[in-house]
């Protein structure tokens, strides 16, 4: 048995020395006199799928003073990215129960993406927040955007299905106090804008999910799910924040969605990264975001 597969399970785990680096990734010069953090992402397979022969992790984070670095596994061998913390254009972090993905857009349109599972989110919200700040130092600034602050949210202000939106901004604001909510919705049904398409509503009907917009002195959060749009009446359960450094804000432009009615797409640029967000046309969640 190796301590590796010893030690195996689906939660993410600090490295702090040689000897816990993944056999895979051990050629990669590390120097950890030099990092802020090495984590190791397992494989997505239930533990007792695990052999000792297997390689049992799918990343290794490595973030320095001056970047992020991710390994990932391809078969026997590993790929590297890096990107400069000077580059990184918006953060996303998604969770669907087990189901988690972060994801890293950069000002050249790249995207950096590692999957994990969704019991280690305060292992990743940690990450995040030292990727933030390390980015901070190099992003430019600018003045906060004069958007009028909104109210607390009650809890069911949003529609008791949307209470997790509510509850993620709480949190937020719990841990960081600058950030004011500018702009929140709930849910609600849409139309698709062709008939043939109307009579897969008629089954199928398509919701435009909520969120809740807030901004602080730096940063521009978004909170909501991991998709806008969803067919059919199953729960939705996710919960997903975008981060995006308000100094790094290009022009928003905004136009109809292409398939539903009543519907516009708000387009943030981020350098040469896009991110989209739907909105009912004409709504103070579009105007916002208009304004930034």
């Amino acid at each position: 048995m190796s301590a590796e597969y010893d030690a195996f399970g689906p939660w993410i785990d600090e490295v702090t020395s040689p000897e816990e680096v993944p056999r895979l990734y051990r050629d990669y010069p590390i120097d950890f006199a030099d990092t802020r953090t090495v984590l190791k992402f397992p494989r997505d397979i239930a533990r007792r799928d695990a052999t000792p022969a297997m390689d049992l992790f799918d990343h290794l984070v490595i973030v320095t003073e001056r970047a992020l670095t991710v390994l990932s596994r391809a078969d026997d061998r590993y790929t590297e990215v890096s990107v400069p913390h000077d580059q990184v254009a918006a953060i996303t972090d998604w969770v669907n129960l087990l189901d988690a993905r972060l994801v890293i857009q950069t000002l050249a349109g790249d995207v950096v993406s590692v999957a994990y599972n969704g019991s280690s989110n305060d292992s990743v919200t940690a990450l995040v927040d030292q990727l933030r700040e390390l980015a901070h130092r190099a992003a430019p600034t600018r003045g906060r955007a004069a958007l009028a602050a909104l109210p607390t949210l009650g809890l069911d202000d949003l529609g008791k299905k949307d209470a997790l939106i509510v509850t993620s901004f709480r949190d937020l604001v719990r841990r960081e106090p600058d950030v004011r909510l500018v702009a929140a919705r709930g849910r609600e049904a849409i139309a698709s804008r062709t008939t043939a398409a109307r009579l897969l509503d008629l089954v199928a009907r398509p919701t435009l999910h909520g969120c809740a917009v807030g901004i602080s002195d730096t940063e521009l959060h978004i909170i909501g799910r991991r998709e806008w749009i969803v067919r059919g009446g199953a729960p939705v359960v996710s919960r997903s924040r975008t981060i995006i450094a308000l100094g790094l804000l290009g022009k928003a432009t905004v136009a109809e969605h292409p398939k539903f009615a009543g519907v516009n797409v708000v387009t943030l640029a981020a350098g040469s990264s896009r991110i989209d967000i739907p909105a009912p046309q004409g709504s103070p969640t579009e105007r916002v975001l208009l304004a930034l």
